[in-house]
């Protein structure tokens, strides 16, 4: 259920919409997934992610809570299915430190 006001936070990213409506664009939705927008646009053409709602402009919006899942299942077949099993949100993190 969304309350107006209120914070996403599981563990993640703390941060409020900016929008009345609680719903995310696509760079506060690549912001609480911890990507770029662009991996947000490809998870939408992948079919990993859909659009809850439209903008007044006809962008796409989401829910936090779509947006966690669409990452949990990117995280969950990515590792497995990686030869290396790293992940390469880990090997960006510790570039950007660097």
């Amino acid at each position: 259920m969304r309350v107006p006001g209120r914070r996403f936070s599981r563990g993640r990213v703390v941060m409020l919409p900016s929008r009345p409506d609680g719903y995310l664009t696509t760079a506060e939705a690549a912001r609480v997934a911890g990507v770029d927008a662009s991996t947000i646009r490809k998870w939408r053409e992948r079919g990993w992610l859909a659009a809850q709602g439209l903008s007044e402009r006809g962008w796409p919006l989401h829910t936090a809570e779509a947006v966690w899942a669409a990452d949990r299942l990117v995280r969950e077949h990515s590792i497995t299915a990686s030869a290396s099993g790293v992940d390469p949100r880990r090997l960006r993190k510790t570039a950007r430190a660097a």
